[in-house]
């Protein structure tokens, strides 16, 4: 049995993502020749960077917590994928054409959030629903399998 990453998103988002019927990767602050990442995370419960960002007044930016970000984005929903279909590393840093200044930058962010960049991995191409696995976060804060319909 190989060993799932998650996308992890927001209920908000959700609709969007089941209309487009694939993942599709961001492009959020990627300059070319970047290519834009679709981000995973080998984090099995949350991925601290998925978290909204927030811009209390007078504070620096901070990442809201999973349960911050529940209630403020209709819910949380993550995919998973097989590891073995994505990047991680410097085989993702290559893939993606992201400098060694910029990637570096990205982990300074994300240990910053109390991520561990280690786990991360993802694709430059968008990949199709269809054989991943939805999980729908419950009220009572467990990952539960998501039933469309």
């Amino acid at each position: 049995k190989s060993m799932l990453a998650w996308h992890y998103t927001t209920g908000r988002k959700l609709q969007y993502i089941t209309a487009s019927g694939m993942l599709i990767p961001g492009s959020t602050g990627i300059e070319p020749p970047d290519k834009p990442i679709l981000w995973f995370s080998r984090n099995q419960h949350w991925e601290q960077t998925a978290g909204n960002a927030c811009h209390d007044a007078g504070q620096p930016v901070r990442r809201l917590t999973l349960r911050e970000t529940y209630a403020q984005s209709g819910g949380l929903v993550r995919y998973g994928c097989d590891v073995k279909r994505l990047y991680a590393g410097e085989a993702l840093r290559l893939k993606a054409q992201v400098s060694r200044e910029v990637w570096a930058a990205l982990h300074a962010a994300g240990k910053q959030q109390q991520a561990y960049p280690a786990a991360w991995c993802g694709s430059v191409d968008s990949i199709p629903l269809e054989g991943l696995i939805v999980n729908i976060m419950s009220d009572s804060f467990k990952w539960e399998q998501f039933e469309a319909g």
